[in-house]
């Protein structure tokens, strides 16, 4: 017999969901709508998928094609990186390793908009700004921190005597690295490369302010542009463009779920 408490929680629940389910509904309904020209969620009195044709094609391609290009990039040279650079300290000590450490964590805090002039200076002498090279870099430096420190609190549930043994039967570090605690870091691996990934898929200010041609732009910028372009709302092709804005996000997580939890226990215990 289940407890009042636990059928509360389990009613509040439900109710959420089914909040959280209204705005996806409405973007539905409105993509499908070939009269769609209000913010009313109703049922369309037609179907069609011209919607979805605009916004895969042409511009609102274009800006797929660049979400896809930064979110991925900046997730594997993250991931990459963090996993080079939490071994020392996980393995290693060394004068200042928790303040170097928890010092990275403590710059992520400060919010973007703090520092992004500076960088945007700095982007300008380099020659970078209006690349997508300027994009990744920086989302590369945000996202490093907390990959950085998830991946250390990873290698730490990982015994020493694993690498020991293998030096012992003449393996190098760098092999016992790359054959014996690496493969053990899979489901820390997924979670950095997954949660860099929807940080930089999803991000806005960075890319608004780092690129200044329509065509670079990724498609969270795409969709601000689009709306109110030339004076008129068009419900319909929003509706369409956010729904495909949200599809890569979901098939990535359905990818790399089954790692999710693994690495998050990694990380806790770490």
């Amino acid at each position: 017999m289940r407890y009042p408490e636990t059928i509360a929680i389990h009613i509040i629940l439900i109710i959420i969901f089914i909040f959280t389910l209204i705005p996806l509904s409405w973007l539905f309904l409105a993509s499908l709508d070939p009269a769609a020209s209000s913010p009313t969620a109703k049922i369309p009195t037609g179907i069609t998928i011209e919607n979805f044709y605009r916004a895969f094609s042409g511009r609102p391609l274009r800006w797929i094609l660049n979400s896809l290009l930064i979110a991925v990039s900046t997730a594997t040279l993250v991931t990459f990186l963090a996993t080079m650079a939490a071994y020392p300290f996980s393995r290693m000590s060394f004068f200042g390793r928790n303040f170097l450490l928890y010092g990275f964590v403590f710059l992520r805090v400060i919010p973007v908009s703090t520092f992004i002039l500076p960088v945007y200076l700095i982007y300008v002498k380099l020659k970078l700004l209006n690349t997508h090279l300027s994009v990744i870099l920086t989302l590369s430096i945000l996202g490093i921190p907390f990959s950085l420190l998830l991946l250390k609190g990873f290698y730490d549930t990982i015994p020493i005597t694993f690498e020991e043994a293998s030096w012992i039967d003449g393996c190098s570090k760098w092999k016992s690295i790359f054959c014996i605690v690496l493969p053990q870091c899979g489901p820390g691996l997924a979670v950095a490369w997954f949660m860099t990934f929807m940080s930089a898929w999803g991000e806005f200010l960075i890319p608004f302010i780092l690129l200044r041609r329509m065509a670079l732009m990724p498609l969270s910028v795409g969709i601000f542009t689009t709306y109110g372009e030339h004076g008129v709302v068009n419900y319909g092709l929003l509706s369409s463009m956010s729904l495909l804005y949200a599809i890569p996000p979901i098939l990535v997580y359905f990818f790399v779920q089954k790692h999710l939890v693994k690495g998050m226990v990694g990380y806790i215990k770490g």
